[in-house]
């Protein structure tokens, strides 16, 4: 998951920088409804940029949806309670997106030897 992280950043470091922006100006709002033009902005960007970021949207789908319903749920409460409550749920998604990038990885790495 740093990986994709990293890569996202690098690739999309002006949509990520306006959508931290706007997060952390909207804190004691309802950031995540405020936010959304630069999220979608974002993760639009992502989808462009970032090799094999739909596989994994797609394999870990269940854990991005319960992360981001978590999220959802908690999105006026103080970071202490978000992280409390969705920790668990974050490592969830994290442990799917490493396993989804080493089949990735080992595909990739099988494809290469055959050219």
């Amino acid at each position: 998951m740093d990986l994709s992280y990293n890569l996202v950043a690098s690739k999309c470091a002006e949509q990520m920088a306006k959508y931290q922006e706007c997060v952390l100006r909207n804190q004691a709002g309802d950031w995540n409804t405020i936010c959304r033009p630069e999220g979608k902005a974002l993760a639009a960007c992502a989808d462009a940029s970032v090799p094999h970021l739909s596989e994994l949207k797609n394999s870990c789908a269940e854990q991005i949806f319960s992360y981001r319903q978590c999220l959802d749920k908690h999105a006026s409460q103080p970071e202490e309670v978000i992280s409390e409550n969705c920790a668990g749920l974050m490592k969830d998604l994290w442990e799917c997106s490493e396993r989804t990038m080493k089949v990735i990885e080992e595909r990739e790495g099988k494809t290469s030897k055959l050219v």
